[in-house]
């Protein structure tokens, strides 16, 4: 497939381009979207250039890839409608949580988050709510459900961080609703490592 910025249509040369540094990661990163079987859509310039950057910085820390993007370490799948799955890790040992995100409007992401993040699975009516009262109380701790803390086919994902007398950070909620699946886990691992920073199948671990 390719990248469009704005209405253009781009070749990997093109839109490597629009950054500055031309490092070889950059054009690993590139390559990899344009020859995906996925379709990226950026508003523009900019928001192209910042999810560039991101998955940059990640490829500094193959380690760290290595570690955590693995079959033994991935938990659950959030799908939403036309959009490739974002899969989620959580290793067990380290507490270390991540995702890789295939397809966004903020483009592909694979984050390997600084702080572990605490997740809670939720109803349509109760994601809606909670999103509704985290609008107006940006960093208190909303209550849960203990049978909140498990994830299970079509509830909707929250996740967020924890500081010091229950002030929250990073606080995402996924567009999509939760898939769960170990079929072909491997494969779909790979294939997103590939999709998303170009590492070929095989090498992530």
């Amino acid at each position: 497939m390719t990248i469009f910025i704005g209405k253009a249509k781009m070749t990997d040369k093109g839109a490597t381009e629009f950054i500055s540094k031309q490092h070889d990661l950059v054009r690993q990163i590139v390559r990899a979207w344009c020859q995906s079987n996925i379709d990226h859509h950026f508003k523009n310039d900019k928001r192209f250039r910042k999810a560039v950057q991101k998955n940059q910085g990640i490829l500094h820390s193959r380690g760290a890839i290595e570690a955590l993007f693995t079959s033994r370490n991935y938990v659950f799948s959030t799908k939403a409608e036309d959009r490739k799955e974002t899969l989620y890790f959580k290793d067990r040992a380290t507490k270390r949580t991540g995702r890789l995100r295939q397809q966004h409007p903020k483009g592909p992401l694979a984050r390997i988050d600084r702080k572990s993040k605490t997740r809670r699975f939720l109803s349509q009516k109760r994601f809606d709510c909670i999103k509704e009262w985290h609008d107006k109380h940006k960093h208190r701790l909303p209550c849960f459900c203990i049978s909140e803390e498990v994830p299970k086919n079509r509830k909707h994902l929250i996740e967020f961080t924890c500081e010091k007398k229950k002030k929250l950070s990073a606080w995402h909620s996924s567009e999509g609703t939760i898939k769960m699946s170990k079929h072909d886990l491997d494969h779909r691992i790979g294939s997103a490592l590939e999709n998303i920073l170009g590492i070929p199948h095989g090498k992530s671990h």
